[in-house]
């Protein structure tokens, strides 16, 4: 009876420790963001939010981040240029850079992310 339950205890372990780890989260910055220059000027502009995860997890993760919303101006030519993505990550975090370019005017984003690995 205990090498059963031995086994089945092992087992268990065995099997949520081959499992998928996930996180989910949300970001955001704008003009009252410290260090945001989105909002005027001309060519490459970016700006960085650190995101820590709840949980370290056990190796580096994938991470997927979106965009849910933004307040934005399009430069003189018309068009609104902004791109995110996740850059430096670790188990423990990751930064989403927020970028625009020309002369577009972003005041502010809002967007998700989700992070994932096997154990």
């Amino acid at each position: 009876m205990k090498i059963t339950m031995l086994v089945a205890a092992l087992l268990l372990a065995a099997s949520t420790s081959f499992g998928q780890m996930m996180q989910k989260g949300e970001f955001q910055a704008n003009v009252n963001s410290e260090g945001w220059s989105l909002n005027g000027g001309s060519g490459m502009r970016t700006h960085l939010v650190f995101v820590k995860f709840g949980k370290a997890f056990t190796k580096d993760p994938m991470v997927s981040v979106s965009m849910t919303s933004f307040d934005a101006a399009p430069g003189k030519d018309g068009n609104v240029r902004m791109a995110i993505k996740p850059e430096q990550v670790t188990r423990e975090g990751f930064t989403v850079k927020i970028s625009t370019w020309g002369d577009s005017r972003v005041a502010g984003m809002e967007g998700t992310w989700v992070a994932f690995t096997n154990k």
